[in-house]
């Protein structure tokens, strides 16, 4: 460029004529019409969806509250009764049938965690569900919990907010989009008031339908569906006020073990999720006796507390507080011993959640790890129950957010790295098999978007052409040729 040449950069713009001014004209009237339109439908539908949000929140933390008030009550009736002359966990060989009996007869639908049949009607039938779920959920899971059945709360919480919902729908005559988005609200309602954790207990009920995608059209009415079944419950977080355990530890050292923690939670996480797989196969063959396998499980785990303690048994809440407020010294295994009776209980036939055996794994592992590695127990016993939420249940994000809901600020935050590491280590899997597949964990695998995680699960995932696992995997295979022909010539 010349130096009588001005760069075009430094120009002054050129002035437009008349005639090219009309090519631009200023705003007219139908615009701001149309932005009035826009915000007046805009507005509609916030009004809309606060109403029905609040009427979600209302409802189900009154349902969830008496549910609660009924396990309590029942628990001090058995408790009475007993008198302390035995542990109500040895007439579990009894209980177990009963709640197979219950299911089949009246709702076979209910059978397991129930959250899963939350999330098949979601995806399946646009929220619809059977109005009698709910209080046979409730009635199956007051069985197993009173009697020592090893399972959560959380399961019949969803299962009353979805079918409420369901049937607010149908006086509403409400459309199936709608219908969709109510009952979302609802599970989520449900989620937030049994948890005591109204942000995150609302996100966990959005996000545990899918792996890797968020439903962004039901954020806000579940939201306040959340706060507000919340406020009504009354529910307190499941976790002790955690003190600040970090000390002087240093944030860079924090990091690195946020990393490598969250890998170790997320292969705990693997091995529950594939013990209840593996248990569910091998227990195929006696699928035409359910009654048969349901007093062979209760026996076993009536076996297993007596034998390990009842500190395994039920909600195991006290083993939660005292692990996390570092009074409780557990011994290594107590986490698998509690996989083990999770995963009996609920496929002998008991009805329950499993995000409250989630967190009793969570925490007992985290402190088996701070023993091994001369940390603070309730440091690692608070990364443990976050990440092995995120991992069990695809819920990074849901997670993440308790963890900063729950824990002092320090924590909360590497709290977080844990469960966005041990959601990427466990894979395609989750104790939700029904969730739907959003997104591939790695670049370098190929998964099929769209299908349930049972699906990708019987598939296999594969390796893609050309990523570098795959020029890994050719250097492996090459590497191994090039060996094994050496020591053919030899």
């Amino acid at each position: 460029m010349g130096d009588d040449q001005e760069p075009e950069l430094t120009r002054p713009p050129a002035k437009l004529s008349k005639d090219e001014n009309r090519d631009f004209p200023s705003p007219a009237l139908s615009d701001e019409s149309r932005w009035y339109a826009e915000h007046t439908a805009l507005l509609i539908s916030t009004i809309k969806w606060a109403f029905l949000g609040t009427i979600a929140g209302v409802c189900v933390g009154l349902g969830t509250k008496g549910f609660l008030w009924t396990l309590a009550a029942s628990d001090r009736l058995v408790r009475t009764f007993s008198k302390g002359r035995f542990s109500p966990f040895w007439l579990l060989p009894l209980a177990l049938p009963v709640c197979v009996w219950l299911i089949r007869r009246f709702a076979p639908e209910a059978r397991g965690h129930g959250t899963e049949a939350v999330i098949t009607a979601v995806h399946q039938r646009s929220g619809r569900t059977n109005w009698r779920v709910a209080p046979i959920k409730l009635l199956a899971t007051v069985v197993t919990l009173t009697f020592g059945g090893s399972v959560g709360k959380e399961g019949p919480a969803a299962q009353i907010g979805a079918s409420l919902m369901s049937l607010f729908s149908d006086l509403l005559r409400l459309g199936d989009e709608d219908r969709r988005r109510l009952v979302i609200c609802g599970i989520s309602a449900g989620f937030a008031a049994v948890f005591g954790t109204p942000i995150s207990g609302a996100l966990f009920g959005i996000e545990v339908l899918y792996l890797g995608r968020i439903d962004y059209t039901v954020l806000f009415p579940s939201l306040l569906g959340g706060i507000v079944g919340h406020l009504v419950c009354g529910v307190q977080a499941p976790f002790p006020a955690v003190k600040d355990a970090i000390g002087a530890l240093g944030q860079p050292r924090m990091v690195l073990i946020s990393l490598l923690s969250g890998v170790v939670f997320g292969l705990i996480a693997w091995l529950f999720i594939e013990s209840m797989r593996g248990l569910e196969k091998l227990l195929l063959p006696f699928k035409a006796h359910p009654y048969l396998i349901a007093i062979a499980g209760g026996v076993f785990l009536a076996a297993l507390y007596g034998v390990a303690g009842e500190r395994y048994a039920g909600l195991g809440l006290a083993t939660i507080e005292g692990t996390l407020n570092g009074t409780l010294r557990i011994v290594s295994a107590m986490f698998i011993l509690k996989i083990m009776a999770t995963s009996v209980t609920l496929e002998a036939g008991g009805s329950g959640g499993i995000v409250t055996p989630i967190f009793f794994i969570g925490v007992t592992s985290g402190a088996a790890l701070a023993h091994l590695f001369g940390l603070p127990q309730p440091l690692l016993a608070s990364f443990g129950s976050v990440a092995l939420l995120a991992a069990c249940a695809n819920t990074p994000i849901a997670a993440a957010v308790m963890g900063i809901e729950l824990l002092p600020r320090n924590e909360g935050i590497y709290a977080a790295l844990a469960a966005g590491t041990a959601f990427l280590i466990v894979g395609h899997r989750s104790v939700y098999p029904s969730q739907k597949l959003g997104l591939s964990k790695s670049s370098g695998l190929e998964v099929e978007l769209g299908a349930t995680l049972d699906d990708i699960g019987r598939r296999r995932v594969r390796v893609k052409k050309g990523s570098l696992t795959d020029r890994l995997q050719n250097l492996e295979k090459g590497f191994r040729a090039a060996t094994k022909g050496k020591h053919h010539d030899l």
